[in-house]
């Protein structure tokens, strides 16, 4: 339900831009600059508080580093531009035998003000809202799985949500062109404590990744 939420304030919030950049090009008789988009991105985590509790018990920790794939939705206008963006994302690490997979989703918000706004090129800067999910797997390479005793499997799968917000910005390069490209670039505070759960079993001695900020980049063709 609160991710349903989340992601119906997110689609408001990008429809509310689209309709205050309408009336405004309305009145100045220009047009506002609906599509589709698709193209890679990543984040850049500055720590996981989970790696502790893995180095600890001598297992690979996470990939601070994850390239994603994006879709996305983009609202141009005159003065304000934005978009609504998904991205899932994934990698692995291992020690040994042992390895550890973390895979998600980035359901990201960004209401950005049109700084330079011309024919070719265009640069803006503004706001991300981010919600994302992450699941994290960790196993043995070598672990051979008894169906006569399936209690002697030993995996551990756990996940949390996270809440972001900070400051972007993107430039807009052949825009007068049959594939215009953007970049954009942003900072994310994270605002929520995002506590390891599992959806199989209770979890005694938890901690959350409250605190753990994390740079946003991201190639588009629009």
């Amino acid at each position: 339900m609160k991710k349903l939420l989340l992601v119906l304030i997110l689609s408001v919030g990008l429809a509310g831009i689209a309709q205050t950049e309408t009336e405004t090009t309305t009145k100045n008789e220009s047009a506002v600059d609906r599509n589709f988009y698709f193209g890679i991105g990543g984040t850049v985590q500055s720590k996981y508080n989970l790696d502790e509790k893995l180095s600890n018990a001598n297992l690979p920790t996470l990939n601070t580093a994850a390239l994603e794939l994006v879709l996305g939705w983009n609202v141009f206008g005159e003065k304000f531009s934005g978009d609504y963006e998904i991205g899932f994302f994934g990698s692995q690490n291992d020690t040994g035998n042992n390895k550890n997979r973390i895979m998600g989703a980035n359901f990201r918000l960004r209401t950005h003000y049109n700084f330079v706004n011309k024919e070719k090129v265009a640069f803006t800067g503004g706001l991300n809202f981010a919600y994302t999910v992450n699941q994290v797997d960790v196993f043995s390479e070598n672990a051979t799985i008894d169906m006569n005793n399936l209690g002697t499997n030993n995996v551990l799968t756990i996940r949390n949500e996270m809440v972001y917000a900070g400051p972007s910005v993107a430039l807009y390069v052949f825009k007068d062109k049959k594939f215009p490209l953007r970049v954009n670039l942003g900072y994310e505070l994270a605002l929520t404590r995002g506590r390891w759960k599992s959806d199989f079993s209770g979890i005694n001695n938890t901690i959350g990744e409250s605190g753990n900020n994390r740079f946003v980049f991201g190639i588009t063709l629009l």
